[in-house]
């Protein structure tokens, strides 16, 4: 008997499954006999047939609506809730689902003695005493009950730990000595909450990765692992991302970044001398779980090997892999000239750990970032399959991920900062506003533990990603209505002014795992109050001739800021109105104030090889494009290039562009003929969460009037 079991960790793994069957079985399974009309035990129900059904799926392989039609529960189920044959076999499983919401369901003596009479009814062929679904397969039951080799497994589907009592375990133990003989088989197992779980996860799961290379120049090490290592012909490697694209890259601690200036050197180095490739890259280096080796001319040291990997990742070259694949989309001739040297290791499933130092090691020779890092931990890894599970919604952590649309979910980026507005220490939000690579350090006393040490819920994170950016947006609409140093202050102390809102704000619910929280409506007006004392305090405590950027630049100043503000809204006090000093007042005309672009690189606010993200500014831009984007996820990327006239390098052909040139060509590209004559180009390309172009420069443009 099995009573094997694992223990699960509820409410989220009990949500996780519930979200699944959901999911699945919404409109599949059967609640016509369901003899209540309260909706919490209609809801009971549903979730324990559910249950049945996904415990027969996985136990035959059969499809989601076969799975459904096997659940017999109802009046006169004889304690026996599904039933299922296993294809081509003498053998049934009968299926009794137990569902709880706490995650604690279990198998008494009352339900065991119950199923053992119910199987035993079916033994005695006393179909009868069955529900009108039973009937549906009595036929085929009673034909398999018949054979003399028959397997029957009694199983209890459950949602706990699934730890059969003593008493239960005699109960079946009986039942087996008496039933056992002659060839036939009765056997007992449990399905227990961990293994539906995972069940769930495996459903989400790709299908592990196989790759073929045909490698020559080779050597072959055994120690520490079993590696080759060799040169590749790279349309072998264009052929790898044509398949799999972007999954390759899943252990690695970054995606492809799309098309930078690096790697656009690739592609034109690849069709114009592709003779040369080789020895002008790194190369790139796979781990895989199993490797196999065939020789097709003969096992020979000078005799090219073909290896089959399974279970593969590219964990280092991944700019190489797709600069690869691009120059084979412009020019497969050139390409099939070239070779790449390729370093693949087998690396077990029991030494993952071995499998991460080699991602580390090989990634660090290359310029890399403190957040590429994170991408290794299991925690993130946890935080996206909350985040599909609870919210279905996406939740990403690569660096060359494109960050999600703000309704579809968020990247870890945004995560962050949104945790580090909501704790309670600002010391955090100082930290992101100084440098957003600080919040990646996992040291004693770093961000990354105290905001992601414990594992927060994808509700808790999604609900502080809303409110983030609610209060961003009320913000700008404050900072829209002044000038001069209030601007400044709202500018610089954005973060500060995001935190105190999220420490006052009625966050009731915040933790609520299914995103039913909803920002509080009067949000916009906390954040001018919040705002109105933030420059009230700012000009009382340093002074009204104080230099803005210093006072938020201080470490001291910035804490002593935020625990004053915090006293005064905690106080009641009405806050003070900014005045009519930082209110606009009619400007002189002036000369052709400088492009977004010029403020930009002149205050070097994007890093050169930033991906850029367009998005349709209007709703009729976006029904005329939405679907050719979808086409190619390159067509909405670009890369940005420290060059006034043309700093966009469009993914889609690795060609520059200025920033409403290009949006223009996407135009034309797909076909829309009754375009606008002109756009506002700024408007349309995203940096990440950080917002437009245009307001990324109107930022500087009032730090700069204020200073």
């Amino acid at each position: 008997m099995n009573t094997t079991s694992t223990r699960i960790n509820p409410p989220t793994q009990v949500r996780h499954v519930r979200n699944a069957l959901q999911k699945e079985f919404d409109g599949l399974i059967d609640l016509s006999n369901v003899e209540t009309s309260r909706p919490d035990e209609i809801e009971r129900q549903f979730l324990s047939r559910s249950l049945a059904a996904l415990a027969v799926r996985r136990l035959t392989g059969c499809s989601s609506q076969q799975a459904a039609d096997a659940v017999i529960d109802g009046r006169n189920d004889q304690g026996i809730d599904a039933i299922a044959f296993a294809d081509g076999k003498s053998a049934v499983f009968l299926i009794q689902a137990k569902w709880s919401d706490r995650g604690n369901a279990g198998i008494d003596t009352a339900a065991a003695l119950k199923m053992i009479d119910g199987f035993r009814q079916i033994d005695d062929h006393q179909f009868e005493r069955f529900n009108d679904r039973f009937q549906a397969m009595a036929e085929k039951l009673r034909a398999v009950m018949m054979e003399p080799h028959l397997q029957v497994t009694l199983v209890q589907a459950v949602m706990g730990e699934g730890t059969l009592s003593p008493e239960v375990v005699t109960i079946f133990d009986a039942a087996q000595q008496e039933f056992n003989g002659n060839g036939r088989y009765l056997n007992t197992s449990v399905i227990n909450g961990a293994d539906l779980l995972q069940q769930v996860r495996d459903d989400l799961a790709e299908t592990p990765i196989s790759l073929q290379a045909m490698m020559t120049q080779w050597i072959q090490r055994t120690l520490p692992v079993e590696a080759y290592q060799g040169s590749v012909p790279a349309d072998g490697i264009a052929a790898w991302f044509a398949e799999f694209g972007d999954r390759l890259f899943e252990k690695n601690v970054r995606k492809s970044l799309g098309l930078t200036a690096v790697n656009q050197q690739m592609v034109d180095t690849l069709i114009t001398a592709p003779e040369t490739f080789w020895s002008r890259n790194n190369g790139i280096t796979v781990l895989c779980s199993e490797l196999e080796t065939r020789w097709p001319t003969g096992r020979r040291s000078n005799a090219p090997v073909e290896l089959h990997l399974t279970n593969a990742s590219v964990v280092n070259g991944a700019q190489t892999v797709t600069a690869i694949h691009e120059a084979y989309l412009r020019n497969p001739d050139a390409v099939t000239e070239a070779d790449v040297s390729v370093r693949v290791m087998k690396v077990p499933a029991d030494e993952a750990g071995f499998g991460n130092i080699v991602t580390q090691s090989t990634n660090t020779q290359n310029h890399m970032e403190p957040r590429d890092f994170i991408a290794l931990d299991e925690v993130q890894m946890a935080i996206r399959e909350d985040f599909k599970l609870s919210l279905d919604k996406l939740y990403v952590f690569k660096r060359g991920d494109l960050e999600p649309a703000p309704d579809e979910g968020c990247s870890v980026v945004t995560a962050a900062i949104a945790l580090a507005c909501a704790h309670r220490n600002p010391e955090f939000v100082f930290r992101a506003k100084r440098d957003r690579n600080l919040l990646w350090e996992d040291d004693k006393g770093g961000a990354y533990p105290s905001l992601f040490g414990n594992q927060p819920s994808a509700g808790l994170i999604w609900n502080s990603v809303q409110l983030f950016r609610a209060v961003d947006v009320a913000t700008r609409r404050v900072a829209k209505k002044l000038e001069g140093r209030a601007a400044a202050i709202l500018d610089h102390g954005d973060l500060l002014l995001t935190h105190l809102v999220f420490q006052v704000v009625d966050s009731d619910g915040l933790e609520e795992a299914d995103g039913s929280w909803e920002i509080p409506g009067d949000v916009s007006d906390l954040v001018e109050r919040v705002a109105r004392w933030l420059v009230h305090e700012v000009d009382r405590l340093y002074g009204v001739g104080s230099f803005v950027s210093s006072t938020f630049a201080s470490h001291e100043r910035f804490t002593a800021l935020a625990r004053s503000v915090r006293n005064r809204l905690h106080s009641g006090e009405v806050a003070p109105d900014f005045g009519a000093a930082y209110r606009p007042a009619p400007r002189p005309v002036r000369g052709r104030a400088r492009t977004a672009v010029n403020v930009l690189i002149d205050a070097g606010r994007i890093e050169p090889g930033a991906t850029l993200i367009y998005r349709p500014a209007t709703e009729r831009e976006d029904e005329a494009l939405g679907r050719w984007l979808g086409e190619d996820d390159r067509r909405q990327r670009a890369t940005w290039v420290q060059d006034r006239r043309k700093p966009l390098l469009w993914s889609a052909d690795g060609q520059r562009y200025s920033l409403s040139g290009l949006v223009m060509h996407m135009w034309q590209q797909a076909g829309w003929d009754d375009a606008p004559v002109a756009v506002q180009g700024p408007k349309c390309w995203h940096l990440g969460s950080e917002g437009t172009l245009v307001q990324l420069a109107d930022e500087l443009r009032r730090s700069e009037d204020t200073e």
